[in-house]
């Protein structure tokens, strides 16, 4: 929707506490949103991945609708509780119980720079320029022009399973970028618990069932590119990766 220059956006299922989501919006209020994105997936700082794929959608309306990227800023936004997802888990000996995963009624609005501004008086942080120091994973982000297809795939990894942790990969916080090129092949950027780890091989043939066999084939072909730095922390996984590791044991995150 869009109303008096802003692009509103709204999920109303985001898997993300209230309260989270709230911090991270004010986080990144005034931020150009593709900066914005960045923050919220890489940091510095605390990471909120569901807020940052809210921005996402809203950034790919504005591509299809002819609005560049890098002139929208995230103007405000907001975060109400909403109904739990509950799930069954099964065990072994047909025992099972169940997972209930808090989920967040998440808006965020964008608005061109200069209305911004204008509004408020004050100029948003500027996008990184040749010549500054940015991170390569930021400017990775702010390089990109948003696809909608790219988040399809990032919504099918969810059905990627860490073998080891019994979690998917996104609410694991091992899927840190996805892009997905014109001729549609989606490069996906990922990350595990350390470089040594054995599972990329593993992690990649779920992904070709993923994105090549199930579901139709969403992409021609994909490409993942495994990055180390900066390292993967426990406080990359999601609130809902959180409620299904204490589910199976896990204290220690």
């Amino acid at each position: 929707m869009t109303t008096m220059g802003i692009l509103a956006v709204r999920e109303q299922q985001a898997r993300v506490v209230a309260d989270e989501a709230r911090v991270a919006l004010e986080a990144v209020r005034g931020l150009p949103a593709v900066k914005a994105v960045a923050k919220l997936r890489l940091g510095p700082g605390r990471t909120c991945e569901p807020v940052a794929r809210v921005i996402d959608k809203a950034l790919a309306r504005a591509d299809a609708a002819g609005i560049a990227a890098d002139q929208l800023v995230v103007a405000g936004g907001s975060a109400e509780p909403a109904e739990d997802i509950v799930r069954v888990r099964r065990k072994a000996h047909g025992i099972a119980d169940w997972i209930s995963s808090p989920t967040a009624d998440v808006s965020v609005e964008l608005q061109p720079a200069g209305l911004y501004v204008t509004q408020v008086g004050t100029a948003p942080a500027p996008p990184d320029r040749p010549g500054t120091t940015a991170s390569p994973q930021a400017s990775a982000h702010q390089d990109v022009t948003p696809n909608p297809m790219a988040e399809t795939v990032r919504e099918a990894l969810y059905e990627v399973i860490d073998p080891d942790l019994g979690v998917n990969i996104v609410d694991l916080g091992f899927v840190r970028d996805v892009v997905v090129d014109d001729n549609g092949v989606a490069t996906i950027t990922m990350t595990l618990t350390s470089a040594a780890c054995p599972l990329t091989e593993v992690m990649e043939d779920q992904i070709r069932t993923v994105l090549l066999t199930d579901n139709g084939g969403l992409v021609s072909d994909f490409l993942v590119e495994w990055v180390w730095v900066p390292t993967w922390r426990p406080a990359d996984i999601s609130a809902e990766g959180r409620e299904q590791l204490r589910a199976i044991g896990f204290t220690n995150f």
